[in-house]
C-alpha cells in the first residue's frame, strides 16, 4: 500500500510539473510577445505611424488567438476524451486519434484487434491506456517531425498489447530519460508512471525499420483481473 501511494504521490507530482512546463513553453511565451507586441503598437500610435500600425495589429490578433488556442488545448487534454457514455476502449482511441489529427499530427494507421475471450477493462485502466497513446501522440507531434505512425491495440487470453511507431527523426532514449522533469523528460516520465499505476510493462525503443521510435506496452492479465 505504501509503494502504492508513493507512485500516486509521484506521478501527480510529475503531471503538476509537466503542465507547469507546457504552459511556460506555450501560454506563457505567447502572452509575453503579447504585451510586447502591445508595447510597439502604442509606440506606433504615438508616432502616427497608422501605416504600419495596421499590419502590427493583424499579428497581434493572431497571437491573442494562437494564446486561447493553447489554453483551450491544454484544457481539453487534462479533460477525459468527450465520447457517449457507453463508448468501448476502441471508441476513445478513435477520439484521441481525430484530435491528434485536428492538430496537425501526422496520419496514423490504426488496427483494433480485440479478442473475445480478452477481459473488460475497468474505467481507471480504460482511462489509462487512453492517456498512454495520447500522450505519445503528443510528443510524436512535437519532436518526432513523423510523417507517419501506426497504431496497434490488441488484446488476447494472457495480455492487451499497445504498440505505437513512427517514422520521425528519433532520440537518445538515455540522455532524454536522464533529463529533469521540468527540462523536457516529462513526456516519457508520465508514460512510464501511467503505465506503472496499472500493472503494465513500457518499452521505448529505436523502431525496427531503423527510423522513428517504437512504443510498446504490455498488460498482462493478472493485472487486468487484479492479480498483481
Amino acid at each position: 500500500m505504501t509503494d502504492q501511494f508513493d507512485d500516486l504521490l509521484k506521478a501527480l507530482e510529475v503531471e503538476r510539473r509537466y503542465v507547469a512546463k507546457e504552459l511556460h513553453d506555450g501560454v506563457a511565451q505567447t502572452t509575453l510577445q503579447l504585451g510586447l507586441q502591445a508595447g510597439i503598437c502604442r509606440k506606433l500610435l504615438d508616432a502616427n505611424r497608422l501605416d504600419m500600425l495596421t499590419g502590427e495589429l493583424a499579428q497581434l490578433e493572431e497571437r491573442i488567438l494562437l494564446a486561447s488556442k493553447q489554453v483551450r488545448e491544454i484544457i481539453s487534454d487534462m479533460r477525459p476524451p468527450m465520447v457517449e457514455a457507453d463508448a468501448g476502449l476502441d471508441d476513445y482511441v478513435q477520439y484521441v486519434i481525430d484530435i491528434h489529427t485536428q492538430r496537425g499530427g501526422p496520419p496514423v494507421s490504426y488496427k483494433f484487434d480485440w479478442s473475445e475471450q480478452a477481459p473488460d477493462l475497468s474505467s481507471p485502466q480504460v482511462l489509462a491506456l487512453v492517456r498512454i497513446i495520447q500522450e505519445t501522440l503528443l510528443n510524436i507531434r512535437k519532436h518526432a517531425q513523423a510523417q507517419n505512425i501506426r497504431l496497434t491495440l490488441s488484446a488476447r487470453e494472457d495480455n492487451i498489447y499497445v504498440t505505437i511507431a513512427d517514422d520521425g527523426k528519433g532520440f537518445d532514449l538515455a540522455e532524454v530519460e536522464s533529463r529533469l522533469v521540468d527540462k523536457g523528460g516529462a513526456g516519457l516520465t508520465n508514460l512510464h508512471m501511467r503505465a506503472k499505476a496499472i500493472g503494465g510493462k513500457l518499452a521505448i525503443a529505436r523502431d525496427t525499420t531503423g527510423q522513428g521510435t517504437k512504443v510498446t506496452l504490455i498488460l498482462s492479465n493478472n493485472t487486468k483481473n487484479g492479480q498483481s
